[in-house]
């Protein structure tokens, strides 16, 4: 297909490449045309160029001649490299730019020369690559010559070793001199057979280890023996080795750097000798060591410095600051602004620790100033004082208490002179000042034998031993009377040559113990005719337990002797099947210091048994030491055949009731729908109402009679496993039908079954929640919770109604109890329920407790076991 002439010249326009038509008419080439690449590149109008000669663009002499040649041979001409400038758009400056260009000639059909294709090309950027390449060449020769010159006259050490042998391919100077051998000696030599005392040390190993690796080794301060001018020597070298890599990247050597620090590591090791004697003078006087930049405000400390503000390392200087007693922090401010003046720091403040103990402390310090006195540091070391105050302190209290003290408290020369007698002495022995008491001689202090006994018995033994107590009488100057005194003396030493030089003493009057001893006697004389003739059994007991006092009333119960009843001889007489019960909970009770009471029956001496309840109350000495047991033992053997008979009658009639309340309950609830048969609503409501009564009456009755049988041993439990969540949900949805003013919620967590009676434990859930509404009138929520704790499931009823009183919480799971005051017939009941439940947890092996805050609410629980088939698999 032909192309028209229109195509060939958009083609032509639209070329990316730069070109211009010229006529070949040399030497003028007058301009023919130009495409949209030319005309942008030199920034010209094609009206401006077309019939013009080509110098009108001011071409270099070398582009007019490749035109020119190529219009005379009629052969393309290319001319590789010449400038040609072009102008900066937007500015009056030209662009250095650099051109290569093809001269095509174009030939007619018959052979002539048509025109000629002119093709610019701009290479001003490889023209500037290859510059700045030949530039990069030559600086890299002269960075070689400069690199050489630096290796050579490096200060460190600086070889190349190369080949499996690490033979010496390049050494400088430096690193000949370190070796202690000569350039001559070292090149081209395997660097091993020169350094014969360098194989087999880290040198060789780190040779290898380079070369195989490919990874840069160092070792720092590394000991290095060398023969420098015929001498062993030891010195401490930097080495640094690094690979060695051809241009191929492969690895043909090692570069070795060596840096002699053997003057550096000798005064450092000097430095931390001297750092170490600091530390080691700061640590024996217990001191830390501060330094404070008085310019940024930034402090280091050591670890003792911290440990001393308590904290287990340095923190920062506001850290420190946090834990300066409030007051204190005036008297830090103060000695800091007087060094900044003075140059030295001192002060004494207290910081309180992290365990609010109180702390004192003691700063010394001195400024360092530059050479214009400017301050730029302050150097200090800190002391924890706190033991020198509280001694200083204690030592305050001792006079105190000296001055103040009830016994006379002395010193006495060893000439026999006292030299200081507190008041409570001056007073004892009648003097009125202290000329007098340094006037008084021993001898008028004493009986002529007592005197004798001092100086025969009492100061001998007391420079033998050190210390002497016992009985002694002194005499009142006054009124010469004489006072019995026991008296505790001391030597006193020379804290330095460790001789005597004063005899210390410590009398107390006795006549007071004297006279409440025998007050005492008599006291104990009097109580002991009361204790014989008390008609309960008393008794006394040890830490450990052991009995150590019975009075006659037990002696006459058991029979024995008082000897035969101590220790744990007591609980001969005890019924063999109550013995192991009575002295469980009595070792118990004893280990916890709690109070113990406890019923058991015992063989009695007139040969029938009784029934006794012993309680002991446990006794402590005036430091809160538990020292044992003080208890009585009642005989309550009546109470017990009272309590039988009562629970045979409560039996008896809650039987005989069972049946005609039933018989009346049928009969209710027939009329009761004959009547609403007829039509008689109004006496049917009444009827109702009885009914409602009559269950009230059932209900009583069945707590009645299981009260009866808990009492008599006979209540069965059909235990079994059971899902107690199961049984708490259909219990709460039953009686939620029953109530309208209280929302029942539950909170039931995934539990395992459990073992017990489940209608029974069904009977302590419905009194346990019907309890909670009947006692929150005002509140409407109740919240059943269960959960399991080890192998346990317990379960809660919170209500938040009246609560219970702290002195009443004890005895809500009493037989009987009821709510006493105000509230007594608020809320009925016979006082069994909580009883009962109580009875049927503890003997299903749980237990039961509340927990209560009147006016807002109690949360009775109850905790049952685990069934042991079922703790590995929880139920819903």
């Amino acid at each position: 297909m032909d192309i028209s002439e229109e195509v060939y010249k958009d083609i032509f326009y639209k070329s990316p490449v730069a070109k211009l038509i010229l006529k070949p008419d040399a030497p003028h080439c007058t301009i023919l045309d130009a495409n949209e690449a030319y005309l942008s590149l030199v920034q010209r109008k094609r009206e401006s160029l077309v019939g013009q000669s080509v110098s009108i663009m001011n071409p270099p002499a070398a582009v007019l001649d490749s035109i020119c040649r190529a219009i005379e041979s009629k052969e393309p001409q290319t001319l590789e490299h010449f400038r040609y400038d072009l102008p900066t758009p937007g500015t009056d400056t030209l662009e250095e730019r650099y051109w290569s260009c093809l001269n095509t000639p174009v030939m007619d059909a018959r052979g002539e020369l048509n025109f000629l294709i002119h093709t610019p090309r701009d290479i001003t950027e490889s023209h500037r690559l290859l510059e700045r390449e030949k530039a990069g060449v030559q600086a890299l020769k002269n960075q070689r010559k400069q690199l050489y010159s630096i290796f050579m006259q490096a200060p460190v050490g600086i070889a190349i070793f190369k080949g499996a042998d690490f033979r010496v391919d390049l050494i400088n100077p430096t690193l000949c001199e370190i070796y202690g051998k000569s350039p001559k000696e070292m090149i081209d030599q395997p660097v091993f057979e020169v350094l014969f005392t360098a194989r087999r040390g880290h040198m060789e190993k780190a040779l290898h280890q380079v070369m195989e690796s490919g990874k840069t080794v160092e070792f720092l301060g590394m000991e290095v023996p060398l023969i420098r001018k015929g001498l062993l020597e030891k010195v401490y070298i930097d080495f640094v080795y690094e690979p060695f890599f051809e241009k191929d990247h492969g690895i043909s050597g090692v570069i070795v750097v060596a840096t002699e620090v053997t003057e550096q590591v000798n005064a450092m090791r000097k430095l931390e000798e001297a750092e170490e004697r600091a530390r080691l003078a700061a640590d024996a006087v217990d001191m830390g060591i501060f330094d404070l930049n008085l310019l940024s405000g930034e402090m280091v400390t050591s670890e003792r410095f911290a440990n001393i503000f308590g904290f287990e390392k340095p923190v920062s200087r506001d850290e420190y600051f946090s834990v300066y007693y409030p007051q204190d922090l005036k008297i830090r401010s103060r000695a800091y602004e007087k060094a900044i003046v003075t140059g030295v720091m001192f002060y004494e403040a207290r910081i309180v620790w992290s365990d609010q103990s109180l702390r004192w402390i003691r700063a010394e310090g001195k400024v360092i100033y530059d050479k214009e006195q400017n301050p730029l540091r302050l150097l200090g070391t800190l002391l924890d004082i706190t033991e020198q105050k509280r001694s200083k302190e204690e030592q305050q209290k001792l006079i105190s208490l000296v001055n103040n003290s009830a016994d006379l408290m002395s010193v006495m020369s060893l000439e026999g002179f006292n030299t200081y007698i507190n008041a409570s002495g001056m007073q004892l022995l009648g003097m009125d000042s202290a000329q007098q008491m340094l006037k008084t001689p021993l001898s008028e202090l004493h009986s002529a034998e007592e005197l004798n006994f001092v100086q025969q018995t009492i100061l001998p033994e007391v420079f033998k031993e050190g210390k002497w107590a016992g009985k002694l009488i002194v005499r009142n100057v006054k009124t010469k009377e004489l006072i019995p005194v026991y008296n505790y003396c001391i030597r006193i030493d020379d804290i330095v040559t460790g001789q005597p030089i004063a005899i210390g003493a410590i009398m107390r009057d006795m006549r007071p113990e004297l006279k409440a001893k025998q007050a005492l006697e008599d006291s104990e004389l009097q109580l002991r005719s009361i204790t014989t003739a008390s008609p309960t059994a008393l008794w006394m007991s040890d830490a450990n337990g052991e009995i150590t006092y019975v009075n006659q009333s037990w002696l006459d119960w058991s029979g024995q002797s008082l000897q035969e009843n101590l220790g744990r001889g007591w609980t001969s007489v005890i019924f063999p099947e109550d013995r192991r019960q009575v002295l469980k909970k009595f070792q118990n009770d004893t280990n916890l210091r709690h109070q113990y009471e406890v019923e058991f029956r015992i063989n009695h001496a007139d040969g029938t048994p009784h029934w006794c309840v012993a309680a002991g109350q446990p006794q402590h000495n005036a430091q809160g030491v538990f020292m044992g047991y003080i208890g009585s033992c009642t005989d309550i053997t009546e109470q017990k055949e009272l309590q039988h008979q009562k629970d045979n009658f409560i039996g008896i009639a809650s039987h005989e009731l069972k049946t005609p309340v039933t018989s009346i309950k049928a009969y209710t609830q027939v009329l009761e729908k004959m009547l609403r048969k007829k039509g008689d609503e109004k006496e049917a409501d009444m009827i109702r109402k009885m009914d409602l009564q009559l269950n009230r009456l059932v209900i009583l009755i069945g707590d009645l009679l299981d009260v009866t049988k808990m009492n008599t041993g006979k209540l069965p439990l059909n235990n079994q496993a059971f899902n107690l969540n199961q049984v708490i949900s259909n219990l709460a949805e039953d009686i939620q039908r029953t109530t309208e003013n209280h929302v029942l919620e539950t909170n039931l967590k995934t539990i395992p079954a459990v073992f017990g009676d489940k209608d029974r434990i069904e009977q302590v859930v419905i009194n346990l929640i019907t309890n909670a509404i009947k006692y929150s009138p005002h509140a409407k929520k109740i919240i059943i919770h269960s959960q399991q704790m080890d192998d346990e499931v317990i379960v809660c009823i919170q209500d938040f109604g009246v609560g219970i009183s702290p002195q009443n919480l004890p005895k809500v799971f009493e037989q009987f109890y009821r709510v006493s005051g105000e509230m007594q017939h608020t809320f009925p009941g016979l006082g069994l329920g909580l009883y009962i439940s109580s009875e049927i947890i503890k003997r299903s092996g749980g237990r039961i407790w509340v927990n209560s805050t009147e006016g807002k609410g109690s949360s009775f629980y109850f905790a049952v076991p685990v069934a042991k088939s079922s703790a590995s698999s929880p139920v819903l």
